[in-house]
């Protein structure tokens, strides 16, 4: 799942700037959205991130190295100094933190996961996450597992994401055989990154119906319980797409359904009316759509937020939920999900590099983090870098977050090199 970054700049951010920027050598700084303003956007992706799950995205992707960001479609986001956040890392703040042997909420030890609580997990193919095998066959708590076996390319053809062409976790009778060995159930993820991929699968899948087919064939095939969407971008889709993407689920809900299969989507995470209308994405319509089950990704909220802020604050996660259960109540159908990774940051920039625990623990500095309260995540600054990870502490304080707001389903991104619940 690779995210989109956006930036925003308006003539407020200009005179929020030019108020702060005289008190810069008395004050710290944090990063907040400008949630009004009109878009632009930049990313830049790290060179050890090229070997990610989505290997169609290569002429959207440059190397950190280079002096050139190249624009992309996707959300918008901004970074400007402000003292709103209570759980960003600004350019001459330290992390909010708490030391490691304490806990934010009077000492009291992480809860243990609810045993109705069911727990998703996606895994995607390639580098660093080949010992996804190994972690969910330790026995570990892991109801339906969601290995990405197909991909949207950047012509908006389907591709298959076989293990020979793309290394470990890719699609074959062994891995198969072992997906379903180790979960009760299994759904086949189909990404897209950009939504002009997108836009173009949608206009052929549309016109002569083989993407359903071949989807649905595939899971009957393979005595797999069913297909997730994951299409993402949504701050690049335009109304046409959504309509489009409203008319597919529909088309492969019924398809699937008659072959006694199921349909699994994913969408943003918004907290109000206002992040709402950044897309025109809307939970209502999901309602009466032939869908069996609708993750909302209440991850990556420093890619709207910018570098130094968690991946996943708690009451965001909160805001998320109380908002989405007021346009989708079907708390049967629902689940939020839950980080697993974390990520290094440029400070002052929307230059991110998401890492795994392995890859992480390995960064300069990272002996010396504490905690975050507002989202239990651990993070650090070294030089000009920021970074925040999850640890089991971290994941099992989100997961309570959910399950105290009446949702029994959770689904991690991703297996693959990150730490665990600490309480199963």
């Amino acid at each position: 799942m690779l995210k989109i970054i956006f930036s925003r700049t308006s003539t407020i951010s200009l005179l929020c700037l030019a108020i702060i920027i005289p008190l810069a050598a008395f004050s710290y700084f944090v990063l907040i959205k400008d949630k009004s303003a009109p878009l632009s956007n930049a990313a830049i992706i790290f060179p050890d991130q090229t070997d990610r799950a989505d290997p169609g995205l290569g002429p959207n992707l440059i190397s950190s190295s280079s002096p050139v960001l190249k624009p992309i479609p996707g959300k918008a986001s901004s970074s400007i100094p402000s003292v709103a956040s209570t759980s960003a890392v600004g350019l001459n703040q330290k992390p909010a933190i708490i030391p490691k042997d304490s806990n934010p909420v009077a000492d009291s030890p992480a809860p243990a996961l609810m045993g109705k609580t069911e727990v998703m997990a996606w895994i995607y193919p390639g580098a660093p996450t080949c010992n996804a095998k190994r972690e969910y066959a330790d026995g570990r708590k892991i109801d339906i597992l969601k290995p990405e076996y197909f991909m949207v390319d950047e012509t908006g053809e389907l591709i298959l994401l076989t293990e020979k062409e793309r290394g470990c976790n890719g699609y074959s009778a062994a891995n198969v055989a072992d997906i379903k060995k180790y979960s009760k159930e299994q759904y086949v993820t189909v990404s897209s990154s950009y939504a002009v991929s997108m836009g173009l699968f949608l206009t052929k899948t549309l016109d002569d119906a083989t993407a359903v087919e071949t989807l649905a064939s595939f899971v009957v095939d393979n005595n797999l319980t069913g297909i997730e969407i994951d299409f993402e971008d949504f701050g690049g889709w335009d109304a046409s797409m959504y309509e489009g993407y409203k008319q597919f689920v529909t088309a492969l809900g019924d398809s699937l359904h008659k072959n006694s299969k199921k349909l699994m989507i994913d969408g943003p995470a918004t907290t109000d009316a206002t992040e709402e209308a950044w897309y025109v994405w809307r939970y209502a319509d999901f309602n009466s759509l032939p869908l069996d089950r609708l993750v909302v990704m209440t991850y990556d909220y420093q890619f709207d937020q910018g570098v130094g802020q968690a991946v996943s604050p708690i009451s965001w996660i909160q805001s998320t939920i109380k908002w989405t259960l007021s346009k989708f109540p079907d708390k049967k159908k629902i689940s939020f999900g839950v980080p697993s990774y974390g990520y290094k940051g440029l400070a002052g920039t929307q230059k991110f590099s998401l890492l795994t625990y392995e890859q992480i623990k390995k960064e300069p500095g990272f002996e010396t983090a504490l905690r975050d309260p507002a989202s239990f995540e651990m993070t650090w600054r070294n030089g000009e870098n920021v970074y925040f990870y999850q640890d089991g502490e971290s994941l099992s304080r989100k997961a309570e977050t959910i399950q105290s707001s009446g949702i029994n389903s959770i689904s991690v991104w991703h297996l693959g090199s990150n730490l665990w619940f600490t309480n199963q």
